[in-house]
């Protein structure tokens, strides 16, 4: 049986030809409506995505230097899917992704970091998937600040080679902080695990997946939240597909739900545990928090008396899950024979998120867990997950 795109496409170039009668999209159209599919299948051209070598896990997990796993690699996937094709990994190093777009060597990139060097801004874009947060974080021998300002002069972070950071550039341009650049965030967070410099930026979902891989123990807890970026593909305009069918088909994922369950089962929740910027305490590990929430401990720093409190809110079991990795009714167990004959007092219970951090703001001696959306500077992350 004939190939239902061999009247349309060029195999060598894996696009539409000039004397060819069927686009892409029709053909893609026609493969579907034919009952019998899997000879027609085999010509959909494969869904050609770049990926950037500087991206580490959740994002992409890489083995033998293929991505193999991770965020982008399963919304690919998806996407693929949705097309009745696979995927075709292009990787390449961070500078060259734009042009690869541009060129039609690559179909769609996913989760593009900003470039310090101007890049075309023609390629079209999906709307934002999700949200990425920029954390400065530190090793536990660097000094604590809850704003840049506060960093030391001369102070050395860890940063991605060729990576734009906003709220640093001036900083960087006066010489007051210096860059060590590193070809990935996992390689940037090893060396400040290391003490190779004292402070590094990563986004939260990264920070998190080394953290809960061994590197909690040689980072300190606190965290500085230097902002949110979206989540985007860029598509080429060049590529195998049409732009408003693979914009079409992530639009469907997002809506659908399922970029939101692909990034719930490889990343923390979005939850700070924090206190007031007025508060001395300002590290704290999971276990100590475990053990002042679950009444064990009743502060967290010698003769300083530490107030736990408690949302109700959504973040609740959030809290309970990713943090004091209890069930709620082991932990109401726990209090009501704690609270038997008034021995002790259990965290105080607030309505909703936003008492908790009017809470916060008020009492130094408070310590509680809020969405990271609502953390500003008059809080201190002391502890993410």
């Amino acid at each position: 049986m004939p190939s239902c795109l061999a009247q349309g496409m060029d195999p060598a170039l894996g696009r539409s030809t000039a004397s060819g009668w069927l686009t892409l999209t029709s053909a893609l159209l026609l493969c579907l409506a034919i009952p019998d599919q899997a000879w027609c299948a085999e010509d959909v051209p494969a869904l050609r995505v770049a990926v950037s070598r500087a991206i580490s896990p959740p994002f992409v997990v890489w083995r033998e230097q293929q991505a193999s796993a991770g965020i982008d690699v399963e919304i690919a996937q998806e996407l693929a899917a949705g097309l009745k094709t696979r995927v075709e990994w292009v990787a390449l190093p961070r500078l060259r992704i734009e042009g690869a777009l541009l060129s039609g060597e690559a179909d769609i990139a996913c989760n593009l970091s900003p470039l310090q060097t101007l890049r075309p801004d023609s390629l079209p874009q999906s709307s934002p998937l999700f949200d990425l947060q920029d954390m400065l974080s530190a090793h536990p021998d660097a000094t604590g600040v809850d704003a840049l300002e506060q960093l030391p002069n001369g102070a050395v972070i860890g940063t991605l080679q060729g990576q734009a950071y906003p709220q640093l550039d001036a900083l960087f341009l006066q010489g007051r902080v210096k860059r060590d650049d590193a070809l990935d965030e996992e390689r940037m967070l090893r060396k400040l695990a290391k003490d190779r410099h004292p402070y590094g930026i990563s986004s939260r979902q990264t920070l998190s997946w080394f953290s809960n891989t061994g590197g909690e123990e040689r980072l300190a807890s606190w965290r500085l939240l230097l902002g949110s970026r979206p989540y985007r593909c860029t598509v080429s305009p060049r590529g195998r597909f049409e732009v408003k069918q693979l914009l079409a088909g992530l639009e469907q994922l997002l809506s659908s739900g399922r970029i939101d369950q692909i990034v719930a089962a490889r990343t923390a929740p979005a939850l700070a545990v924090v206190v007031s910027v007025r508060s001395p305490v300002r590290d704290v590990s999971r276990s100590a928090l475990i053990e002042l929430f679950m009444g064990k401990r009743q502060n967290l720093l010698d003769e300083v008396p530490t107030l736990p409190v408690m949302s109700a809110g959504p973040e609740r079991q959030q809290f309970f899950a990713a943090i004091l990795k209890r069930e709620p009714a082991q932990y109401r167990a726990s209090w009501a024979t704690q609270q038997f004959g008034g021995r002790r007092r259990a965290p105080t219970e607030l309505s909703s998120a936003e008492a908790t951090k009017t809470y916060l703001q008020r009492h130094t001696e408070a310590i509680g867990y809020l969405p990271l959306a609502l953390v500003d500077s008059s809080l201190r992350i002391v502890y993410l997950p």
